[in-house]
């Protein structure tokens, strides 16, 4: 697999799994979904596949570069899809619609 597209996978994975972390939170689900809920639904099911996302993302940077550089890139790399996950949820958040409501 090619550098760019091992970094962008990466990305994708962190992008991803901070949008199931940040639906997992009641204030972020009514802001996709417009329910107002307490606990959202699926929370156990988000965390669930947002933090092993999160851990694929490093072992794709690992890959890519080593545990040194791949490291301090994976830092650098979540920091930017949190950042993209925020400005989302404050742009569009309905974007977020992962998953159906039940």
């Amino acid at each position: 697999m090619s550098a760019g597209l091992l970094l962008a996978a990466s990305f994708a994975a962190a992008y991803v799994g901070f949008a199931c972390l940040a639906l997992a939170m009641g204030r972020n689900w009514e802001q996709v979904y417009g329910q107002r809920v307490e606990r959202p639904p699926w929370r156990g099911r988000l965390l669930a596949v947002g933090w092993p996302l999160l851990a694929l993302a490093y072992a794709g940077c690992w890959l890519r570069d080593g545990s040194s550089f791949g490291s301090l890139l994976w830092v650098v790399l979540i920091g930017a899809a949190a950042m993209a996950v925020a400005q989302t949820l404050a742009w569009r958040p309905r974007w977020l619609r992962l998953f159906k409501a039940p």
